[in-house]
């Protein structure tokens, strides 16, 4: 009876409730207060952390030793008791079609830093509940720098004798030009802010709202393209010459986006005369001939116009350059390539004889192709402006030069190929004939590195690349190892004496031929087995948060 009692009074008795009440929501209050305040402590850190990650990230970018400029903004920033966990050079793409967690890609070199960092924070409540009296807090953080090149496929003569350059402008025209040696002396040698030459077609043109892409996308006219590079110049020779083209030309349109790629700077609107785009005259306005006038066959007679030879007759054709391959880009990576067209020259020349040959003159035919050249842009380098370099991935051009006959119409059918063929050189008192032919091949070597230092990028410095297999003088060569056959109506001549004489003529004209040879191709931004390039303008960016 009493225990019935007692366990009846025990289950109704309410005291002690507050004792476990307690003890349970003491474990939940500690947990709530681990929660806020070592979240919150945890949440704080992690936010100074990931300010000293962006800062260091950013200093990586802009240096060549990316770990000692981040461990210096660390430093820095007082915060020498994190680590980096992880530091990759590479490249990132603001390409909005790719995920922006594959934007960065790790390769060792480029134009970007990733940078993971992290730090051990103390545990306040939290200690209790893991049993660790810290915890590891980790940011991520990535810079890129954007390092912009302009750079080109084409020559910068020093000089010019006579009028070659004219007769090759007027021959693109389908007009004689009358461009004296002082004017053509002036364009070939002067140079052009591209981006202030934009700007005054704009002017010219009335095209003040658009961007620089969108200018050079817009059909203009001949004329006024070439008044606005006049404009641009501050050479007077070259102003005169480009006035008086501009007078003379037809007024055809013309699209300068076919030759020109701007890349990151085409939605710009203002010039920056302190970092210009230099671009040689003479070649744009060859470029623009070409694209507005559609002559790609040009016929020049340079009469004795030549030292050494009695009469030089020129054919010459240029190719249609390859689909979205301008002639002058502004890049940050290898996506854009530049390149020549094909080219094909025939030069027809005569050579007064000597000796046993002296009242006759040697009949000499020339065939030379080239077949495209590209560069494309291997490497920016901008540790200090100074300091800065840029190469270039420059493939020369392959083809042949022969000496023979071919047919002058055919020369602009690029989808035939030429076989020049055996030539009559000369007639002996009409009783003997001598003809003759020679070939070489043109190996086509590989890519090629060529490096520009910033003096040299100021200067507006050429280099030229030559494949790798190629003699000097291609003409002397040719000439050289000429396979000489004499053909006799059986009256008694001494062949070898015929032959001889032949040999020797030939070995004269060998020099001034290749002289035209060199400034013909030299004109079309590209020689035999050469390639000419140029990095027009560098400008080194500042690194910017990505990621």
């Amino acid at each position: 009876m009493a225990i019935r009692s007692f366990l009846r009074r025990f289950r109704v008795d309410r005291g002690g409730n507050v004792t476990m009440l307690f003890a349970g929501g003491f474990v939940m209050l500690a947990g709530s207060a681990a929660f806020a305040v070592d979240t919150g402590s945890l949440y704080l850190e992690k936010r100074r952390l990931q300010g000293v990650a962006d800062a260091a990230a950013l200093s990586a970018a802009n240096s060549q030793s990316a770990d000692a400029a981040a461990r210096q903004a660390m430093a820095a920033n007082q915060a020498s008791d994190a680590n980096i966990e992880k530091l990759e050079r590479g490249t990132y793409s603001a390409d909005s079609t790719v995920a922006p967690a594959a934007r960065f890609v790790a390769s060792g070199d480029g134009n970007a830093v990733r940078l993971v960092m992290g730090r051990d924070v103390p545990l306040f409540f939290g200690k209790f509940l893991t049993g660790r009296p810290t915890a590891r807090v980790s940011v991520t953080a990535t810079a890129a720098r954007v390092d912009l090149a302009s750079f080109s496929i084409g020559s910068r003569l020093a000089s010019v004798s006579g009028g070659l350059p004219g007769q090759l402008l007027s021959g693109l025209a389908g007009t004689e030009l009358n461009l004296n040696v002082m004017d053509a002396q002036g364009l070939v040698t002067a140079d052009v802010d591209l981006l202030s030459f934009i700007d005054a077609l704009r002017t010219q043109t009335s095209l003040q709202g658009l961007t620089f892409g969108e200018t050079l996308a817009t059909n203009v006219s001949l004329p006024k393209a070439l008044n606005a590079l006049a404009a641009a110049t501050g050479n007077s020779s070259a102003q005169s010459a480009l006035r008086g083209i501009a007078a003379r030309v037809p007024p055809v349109t013309v699209q300068l986006s076919k030759i020109i790629d701007l890349g990151p700077l085409s939605g710009e609107t203002k010039t920056d005369p302190s970092r210009p785009i230099e671009a040689d005259s003479y070649a744009l306005v060859r470029e623009m001939l070409q694209i507005a006038t559609g002559k790609r066959q040009v016929d020049l007679d340079l009469a004795a116009g030549v030292p050494g030879l009695l009469s030089t007759k020129v054919s010459l054709a240029i190719g249609e350059r390859p689909a979205q391959s301008p002639w002058l880009a502004v890049a940050k990576d290898r996506s854009v390539k530049v390149r020549t067209a094909q080219t094909r020259l025939y030069v027809d020349t005569k050579v007064g004889g000597a000796g046993l040959l002296g009242a006759a003159s040697i009949h000499l035919p020339l065939f030379v192709e080239l077949a495209k050249a590209e560069a494309s842009l291997r490497s920016i380098s901008c540790p200090t402006p100074a300091t800065a370099t840029v190469g270039l991935d420059v493939t020369t051009s392959a083809g042949q030069v022969a000496i023979g006959d071919v047919d002058t119409a055919s020369l602009g059918n690029f989808g035939t190929a030429i076989t020049p063929r055996r030539t009559t050189l000369v007639k002996v008192l009409l009783l003997a004939e001598v003809t003759g032919q020679s070939n070489v091949n043109l190996g086509g070597a590989g890519a090629q590195q060529v490096t520009f230092t910033a003096q040299e990028i100021a200067a507006g410095k050429t280099h030229t690349v030559s494949t790798n297999d190629i003699a000097a003088g291609v003409a002397a060569s040719l000439v050289r190892d000429m396979d000489l056959q004499v053909n006799t109506l059986g009256i008694g001549i001494n062949l070898s004496l015929v032959t001889a004489a032949v040999g020797t003529v030939l070995q004269g004209a060998a020099a001034p031929l290749d002289s035209l040879l060199g400034s013909l191709t030299g004109l079309l931004g590209v020689s035999v087995g050469q390639a000419d390039v140029r990095v027009n303008g560098l400008r080194c960016g500042k690194p910017i948060l990505v990621g």
